[in-house]
């Protein structure tokens, strides 16, 4: 009978096909159920009795192979093995195995055992073997290594640019590792055919991938390669898709990836720390080299110049620590290459004692540019020793030369505790810990700016000085994002020390460009804060190593975080830099394993265009050749010369060094030779220029910005604007230099516009920047321009800054002092400049006596100093208002203050006499001036000239030949004044040929003087003739004609010229305006007239009171009285000179009361009469006969003005009084003219009319021989005297008159009048036959002849005889 089991197991025996269920988790963790036929289990699978009193146990261990399918098959003996094992030691007693071993299979497991263990064996050791040989290979093929740029391989990965730029690369490596999948399978199936078809499509994937990195470098039939390998992939998987034989090839290859991988990446390592130490050979060697001829040379002795300056606090000091000569020397030199002034900066290097000599031998022969460079070995720091320093202290110690330097190695240290200090390891390094006694090191400084040998400057640093720390000891640029650089990623919280005193979240900062406080240092004991926390951590339990984390405990809440602009960290490592970050930089720090001068970073910044790659290029690239033990010699001597400005010695140093064969390696050393050039050679300058390509020195930006100075001082500025687009690398000093060559030639739009252009390039302008860029927005009235700088100083924090505050004090001055006043007064700051450019902006705005209270202001400002250009200023004020008591005051000071001896304070003085009329205080002023220059002689001879002192003008002409000084064009124009003054047509000529003989015939204003002076000599046919040479006539020259033309009587010429200046579109300003209009009232006629005004109304200038003015004195020219007083009521501002021509008017035309009704209604406007008005009064009184009211207006103005009356005003009394016939009260008032005033032609002259009227030819004698002496070349007294003697029968005394007339060549001015004929005036001269209207008027002229009663018979026969003879 069948027990339950053996039942069971043949019912399992006997059906076959039976469905096995199995459950299991897949990759993703989904859940999964498959179904398994018995007859696909192998022979190794045993069926178990489910009524087994182990059911449980026994269902898992066979189900155990089932639960993972992707696990390997595992056999049955072993399963039963571990069951066996498992309930042995689970169970209260032993257990047998359900089916005992056969002796033979346990011999079998055990021989396969023992083939595993050597197998395995076998493997580490060729693991081993392989690794020893690749890195043996490594090592061998380090030099040959290919680091060159491969395709538009970049520093900076594209995939951070756009994450999604590589998605087709990324397919199609995914498709390879596919199909080298299905490839694996179809290869076991014997499916030979696909496995050929998709080898072939992995290789040519392969090919279209090649070494791109992103899909922009894959090639154009890379997208049809990955659709081709997506169809066979398709195929593939159709035909051998099986989920376990798939998945359990991928895990195979995955693992195999992760071994490679990890193999790799120790490779990596090794690698990298190998390249981090390899330097290229010359800079290996450049140590050794410069040691060796630093004693062969004899340069033990030698010092460093200006050493005085190394302690001198009010200069910008660097400290370098470093081991590094070329690291060192570019870090100095491209300091020194960007800075303003590179005579204030001092750099204080101290390297070890293996380094020093070298490091001392390199700056010695080759000295920056101007700059102060300090050497010092460390080791002469004797108080830097192990009872002082905690970390010398700890470096003796056994435990610590344990942990550090593995004392069991004999060679790791050597003995001695004096090599301590530079045999340490990197993180040990007394040079990296120097920067923590800078106190000590530089005891009598009070700011220091710390730098690390791997920076390169790329900017001016001298603004950083000017940074308010706000009393923190450290100036640093933060580095720490969300999770980088924080202080729990360097110190250990876990330690109370450190969680009770630091917060894990601080951000961390920068060593590598530090700004230090050492007086805030000294105060809170810097160094003993960091000996503290040294000695704290001696077991290293608050850190492990280095300088930065003590640096971070040390400055702890006593760092300022500076603008990240001044330092940028990373370069090399940091992919979330740009290139915008890098070129905006100040300071740009290698930090890292790619410095710049190895081997290792020369391919990753090949493409870098900054200044320390061309420095390192050239040192790898180049023999080290030192230089001759004379080259200091010879550039001290260059740069001496160039101090003093003897450029010639310069050329002369440059050319012994040329002879010498000796070739300087310093870019810098040919600024001060291009310098030279500019002065004196231009060739030569060019052949520096080729020099400087030719040794490879032209990538510089130093060396470019030399050039570009060079050819923008040698007037070539097209060379320099080419140079400029040529460079690579720009800095301050390129823009500075580009843009004020463009201001200078008054390209005031196109620096303007390359300063934008800088500012998009991301360029931060400094301070010189700023303030020329506000000049040229004031030169062009660029107010949009300049408002919007304004807001970019107040964003920037430059509005601060006085020099830029001054720059737009003068920019807001040139439009109105409104907003110039604010600015000046939220200044805190006001230096002299700052009060100089607010008084000047006053007078050039017209408020000279708001200027003249700043003045005074200034003067009791505290530590404000007033300078020889303020004087200018206020004297300025002074001319304007011409107060000669401030001004008389200001002189007095300027003596007190010893500014008497500045030529520009003299010139002024001078200035401001003359146009006070005080010229004989100007001549004593020009007199005790101890130096002149053609200035001072122009100011008094314009002064002579304004006072019309022009015999004067004319002597002191005569003077400037005999002291030599040479005429301008200046003094041509006041000699032009002169002889127009003098009407002297031989002395304007004599002008001209001076002008011609000096070159100033292109000078404009010299030439328009002549023209007009020539014209006010009645020579206008000189002036017209000069007028056509003129290639370029601007308007100056075109109104300058019209008046000419109108001074000599021809208003059709003048109109025909204005004319003409409209026809070629010349601008027409209001001086033109008033010219046309003189000559309209010259000409008489009122459709001219009308013409005229309506000229004025359409160009808009009839609004103005001048034009309005001279509108209304043409009309009364015209005799339109009433269009007359029109005009005048459409004046809008009616000033005193409006009201004197209206009162002109009315007396010119015989309304004398109206004349005097007019001064009536100007006094009710507030206005009082000037001497020009009340001579009009008077003038209107003579001609309307009004003698009580013209003497009783006299008398009131001898009481109120008595002092400040004219000879003009005696004159008119006098023609007034000799009209009414009161010929004695005449000459009375002509005796009690002041002695100031000597009676002139025009009183004589009233006087001898009168006579001639009244007959009294005994006082007419005595008036006749005044005038004639005082206006010998005038015909008006030789006629008036010749009819007066023919009116009282002197016949011989009248023709003697007209004797003179004919032998002295004076020319006769003959009378006419002006006739209004069909609206036209025309002139009628006496006896002028040539007239339009002769025919008509000749018989209307015999008839009125007829009946005038003529006198006495004789009298009229002796009359008519004597008009016959002339």
């Amino acid at each position: 009978m069948m027990t339950k089991r053996e039942q069971a197991a043949g019912n399992h025996a006997d059906k076959k096909g039976i469905d096995i269920v199995v459950t299991y988790t897949d990759t993703s963790g989904a859940v999964r159920i498959r179904r398994v036929k018995s007859t696909d289990l192998s022979a190794s699978w045993v069926w178990k009795d489910p009524l087994d009193e182990n059911h449980d146990q026994t269902e898992r261990s066979k189900s155990r192979p089932l639960v993972d399918p992707f696990q390997p098959e595992t056999r049955f003996e072993d399963s039963q093995e571990d069951f066996a094992a498992e309930h042995s030691a689970g169970g209260n007693m032993p257990r047998a195995p359900l089916f005992p071993m056969h002796p033979a299979k346990l011999k079998r497991r055990m021989l396969r055992q023992q083939r595993r263990d050597r197998r395995t064996a076998d493997l580490i050791r060729q693991d081993k073997e392989i690794d020893n040989q690749m890195q043996a290979a490594a090592i061998n093929q380090a030099k040959e290594l290919d680091i060159s740029t491969k395709g538009k391989y970049s520093i900076w990965r594209k995939e951070y640019d756009n994450p999604n730029s590589d998605s087709t690369l990324k397919l199609m490596r995914d498709q390879i590792i596919m199909a080298k999948a299905y490839a694996s399978i179809a290869k076991a199936k014997n499916e030979s055919n696909l496995y050929d078809s998709l080898i072939l499509h992995s290789r040519k994937s392969q090919v279209a991938i090649g070494e791109a990195i992103s899909d922009a470098e894959l090639q154009p039939s890379a997208l049809d390669r990955a659709k081709q390998m997506g169809h066979i992939l398709s195929l593939a998987k159709d035909q051998l898709y099986d989920c376990t034989t798939v998945a359990r090839k991928l895990r195979a290859m995955l693992q195999s990836a992760e071994v490679n991988v990890n193999l790799l990446k120790k490779k990596s390592t090794f690698m990298t720390q190998l390249a981090a130490k390899t330097l290229p050979k010359p800079l290996h060697c450049l140590p050794l080299l410069l040691t060796a001829d630093y004693f062969l040379l004899g340069y033990e002795n030698e010092g460093f110049p200006e050493n005085k300056k190394f302690e001198d606090p009010s200069l910008y000091h660097y400290a370098i620590f470093s081991d590094n000569v070329l690291a060192t020397s570019v870090v100095v030199n491209s300091t020194v290459l960007h800075a303003n002034e590179p005579e204030n900066h001092v750099f204080h290097i101290v390297t070890d004692k293996l380094n020093f000599a070298a490091m001392k031998m390199w700056f010695l022969v080759n000295p920056p540019a101007n700059a102060v460079v300090q050497v010092e070995n460390v080791d002469d720091f004797t108080w830097l020793n192990a009872s002082y320093c905690p970390v010398l202290r700890q470096l003796e110690s056994a435990r610590m030369k344990e942990y550090y330097f593995k004392a069991h190695q004999a060679s790791s240290l050597t003995a001695g505790s004096d090599n301590l200090k530079y045999r340490n390891p990197k993180y040990l390094s007394m040079l990296n810990h120097l920067r923590f006694y800078l106190p000590e090191v530089y005891p009598k400084l009070d700011r220091i700016l710390f730098l690390d040998d791997d920076i390169v400057v790329q900017k001016d640093l001298t603004p950083i000085w000017s940074v308010d720390l706000q009393g923190m000891v450290n100036g640093a640029v933060e580095t720490c994002k969300e999770s980088f650089h924080r202080f729990d990623k360097y110190l250990n919280f876990s330690n109370p020390k450190i969680s009770e005193n630091f917060d894990p979240s601080a951000c961390g900062w920068a060593f590598g460009m530090n700004m230090f406080d050492l007086k805030e240092w000294r105060k809170r004991d810097i160094t003993g804060i960091y000996h503290g926390w040294q000695d704290l951590n001696e077991d290293r339990t608050l850190w492990k190593l280095g300088t930065l984390p003590p640096g971070l405990i040390t400055f702890y809440n006593l760092t300022h975080p500076l603008d990240r602009s001044w330092h940028v960290l990373g370069l090399g490592y940091d992919p979330a830099l740009n290139q915008t970050e890098i070129e905006n930089a100040a300071v740009i720090h290698y930090n890292g394993n790619y410095k710049p001068w190895l081997d290792l970073a020369i391919s990753k910044y090949r493409s870098s265009k900054s200044f320390y790659y061309c420095l390192c290029r050239l040192a790898m690239r180049f023999p080290i050749v030192l230089p001759s033990s004379k080259l200091p010699y010879w550039i001290s001597r260059v740069r001496e010369s160039a101090h003093h400005g003897k450029w010639a010695d310069v050329l002369s140093h440059y050319r012994e060094i040329k002879q010498a064969g000796i070739q300087p390696t310093d870019p810098s050393f040919f600024h001060p030779i291009l310098k030279a050039c500019s002065t004196l050679s231009f060739g030569h300058g060019k052949s520096i220029h080729a020099t400087l390509i030719k040794q490879g020195f032209e990538s510089f930006t130093s060396a470019g910005n030399s050039i570009m100075d060079f050819y923008v001082k040698s007037g070539a500025f097209d060379s320099a604007v080419s140079m400029f687009g040529c460079m690579n690398s720009r800095d301050s000093v390129s823009w500075n230099i580009i843009i004020h060559g463009h201001l200078n030639l008054g390209n005031f739009d196109q620096g303007l516009w390359l300063f934008m252009q800088a500012r998009v390039e991301g360029f931060e302008p400094n301070i010189s920047t700023l303030v020329l860029v506000l000049q040229a927005c004031r030169n062009i009235d660029a107010v949009n321009h300049g408002t919007k700088l304004n807001g970019y100083l107040i964003r920037s924090g430059f509005w601060t800054d006085t020099s830029v505050l001054n720059s737009a004090l003068s920019f807001y001055a040139e439009g109105g002092m409104e907003h110039a006043r604010k600015v000046f007064d939220e200044m805190s700051d006001r230096d002299v400049i700052s009060w100089c450019v607010m008084i000047g902006g006053h007078v050039q705005n017209g408020e000279a006596d708001v200027a003249l209270g700043l003045f005074k202001e200034m003067l009791s400002a505290v530590g404000v100093s007033v300078d020889g250009q303020t004087i200018v200023s206020a004297l300025k004020a002074c001319t304007s208002l011409v107060d000669l008591c401030i001004g008389r005051v200001i002189h007095g000071f300027v003596i007190c203050r010893g500014l008497d001896y500045d030529v520009f304070v003299g010139n002024s003085l001078i200035d401001m006499y003359s146009k006070c009329n005080e010229s004989d205080c100007a001549c004593k002023v020009f007199s005790e001036m101890p130096q002149k220059n053609i200035v001072s002689w122009n100011s008094l001879l314009s002064g002579f000239v304004h006072n019309e002192k022009h015999w004067n003008a004319h002597m002191l002409f005569d003077s400037m030949g005999k002291a030599g000084i040479e005429a301008d064009s200046v003094t041509m124009v006041s000699l032009l004044q002169v002889s127009k003054y003098f009407v002297d047509p031989f002395h304007c000529q004599f002008i001209h040929s001076m002008v011609v003989r000096r070159g100033h015939e292109s000078n404009e204003l010299v030439i328009n003087s002549l023209i007009d002076a020539y014209a006010k000599c009645n020579l206008i046919n000189f002036s017209w003739e000069l007028f056509n040479r003129m290639k370029r006539r601007d308007t100056v020259t075109w109104s300058t004609m019209i008046a000419g033309f109108t001074h000599c009587g021809m208003p059709d010429e003048a109109i025909a010229v204005f004319n003409e200046m409209n026809r070629v579109h010349v601008k027409v300003n209001s001086v033109t305006m008033l010219n046309l209009l003189e000559a309209c009232s010259f000409s008489a006629e009122l459709k001219r007239s009308k013409w005229a005004h309506g000229v004025a109304i359409r160009r808009g200038f009839a609004t103005e009171v001048a034009v309005g003015t001279a509108i209304l004195d043409m009309y009364s020219s015209c005799g339109e009285i009433e269009a007359t007083r029109k005009a005048f009521d459409q004046i809008p501002q009616k000033n005193i000179v409006s009201w004197s021509a209206l009162v002109a008017a009315y007396g010119m035309n015989g309304l004398a009361r109206d004349a005097l009704a007019a001064l009536a209604d100007m006094r009710l406007h507030g206005l009082k009469p000037n001497p020009v008005t009340t001579l009009s009064v008077l003038s209107a009184c003579s001609h309307g006969g009004l003698i009580e009211e013209g003497l009783a207006f006299f008398k009131g103005l001898i009481e109120d003005c008595g002092d400040k009356l004219r000879l003009e005003h005696y004159s008119c009394m006098v023609d007034l009084l000799g009209r009414a016939g009161k010929l004695d009260t005449a000459v009375s008032m002509m005796e009690n003219i002041p002695d100031r005033l000597k009676p002139g032609a025009s009183a004589w002259g009233a006087l001898l009319s009168a006579c001639r009227k009244y007959g009294n030819s005994e006082l007419g004698a005595e008036a006749a021989s005044r005038v004639l002496e005082l206006e010998p070349s005038n015909s008006a007294g030789y006629l008036l005297a010749s009819n007066m003697y023919a009116a009282g029968g002197s016949w011989v005394d009248a023709a003697r008159m007209r004797w003179l007339v004919k032998e002295k060549g004076v020319m006769l001015v003959a009378g006419y009048s002006l006739v209004h004929i069909n609206n036209k005036a025309c002139r009628f001269v006496a006896g002028d036959k040539r007239q339009p209207f002769w025919d008509v008027t000749s018989h209307v002229v015999e008839q009125l002849h007829e009946c005038m009663t003529m006198g006495e018979m004789d009298g009229e026969a002796s009359s008519e005889m004597f008009d016959s003879c002339l």
